[in-house]
């Protein structure tokens, strides 16, 4: 928080905290807040695609879920009967179905690996697919900035 504070005058709008392993992914989407992704221990490995990108990214509509959790620790996906189906991106830009989505090959990501100490600023609407190495510990501020900020990040193809 220390950064907008002394920077830009203000709090951000959320902090976030993420500490995970490297079976956790982030699906494909795109926030509408400015995001600093700051690395405390391991690696986040992002794909980037700009907003001008969309036209090639495929939406398909899907209904809410929930997770109920059973007895012996496993879940059950619920879905949520009556609820309004939420837009969301079918397509793994780890592996895409080109078949399926051709359209998706006019699409031009940039790769970039976000090291322990390293930071990286994500314009809002910049769609983000997210990996990270085991025992990664990370950090969000997130804000709707009426200003531009210019920070470089180590650039992986």
């Amino acid at each position: 928080m220390c950064f907008f504070i002394i920077f830009l005058g203000k709090d951000p709008d959320a902090v976030n905290f993420w500490m995970g392993e490297s079976a956790a992914v982030t699906s494909l989407h795109k926030d509408h807040y400015e995001n600093l992704y700051c690395v405390i221990s391991g690696e986040k490995h992002f794909i980037l695609l700009p907003p001008t990108d969309r036209p090639f990214i495929p939406y398909e509509h899907f209904p809410p879920a929930t997770y109920k959790v059973n007895e012996d620790g496993s879940y059950n996906v619920i879905d949520m009967q009556n609820a309004e189906k939420v837009p969301w991106i079918p397509l793994d830009p780890l592996n895409p179905d080109l078949s399926r989505f051709p359209e998706y090959s006019l699409a031009r990501p940039t790769h970039c690996t976000v090291r322990a100490g390293e930071m990286l600023y994500l314009p809002s609407l910049w769609l983000h697919h997210v990996r990270q190495s085991h025992g990664c510990i990370a950090g969000t501020e997130l804000m709707q900035l009426s200003c531009k900020l210019v920070i470089a990040a180590r650039l992986y193809s």
